[in-house]
């Protein structure tokens, strides 16, 4: 089965923005553990540099969800999944981040000019 250009310029776009892309089709002459092999292969690629630990509470139906991709082993664990995801979004909403992170920064030189001037 051939991709149709809509779909080649989406994957070309996302591919550029550094996120994952994940097709559900099976291309002529791949069997489903080689796409599987490569989607994990994506997966991990987009993974790394997980060093920091992030306690959350989840709703029943996002944790249904995580569950179900680690079950069929789209991800190793619910700790893989979620880093995943928060990486996603984050992405997804860089316009956001790129309006408030000047502002931390000013806050945090601010805060730190505050503590100098008190002797701290």
């Amino acid at each position: 089965m051939n991709k149709s250009e809509t779909e080649k310029k989406a994957e070309k776009k996302a591919e550029k923005k550094g996120k994952v892309v994940m097709a559900m089709c099976c291309p002529e002459g791949e069997d489903a553990d080689e796409i599987k092999d490569k989607v994990l292969l994506k997966l991990q690629e987009g993974l790394e540099g997980r060093s920091n630990v992030v306690m959350t509470r989840l709703g029943d139906d996002d944790l249904r969800s995580i569950d179900a991709l680690v079950e069929v082993e789209v991800f190793k664990s619910r700790s893989e999944a979620a880093a995943f995801f928060i990486k996603e979004g984050i992405q997804a909403r860089g316009d956001l981040f790129k309006k408030v992170l000047p502002t931390v920064d000013k806050i945090r030189e601010l805060k730190e000019q505050a503590k100098r001037s008190l002797g701290k």
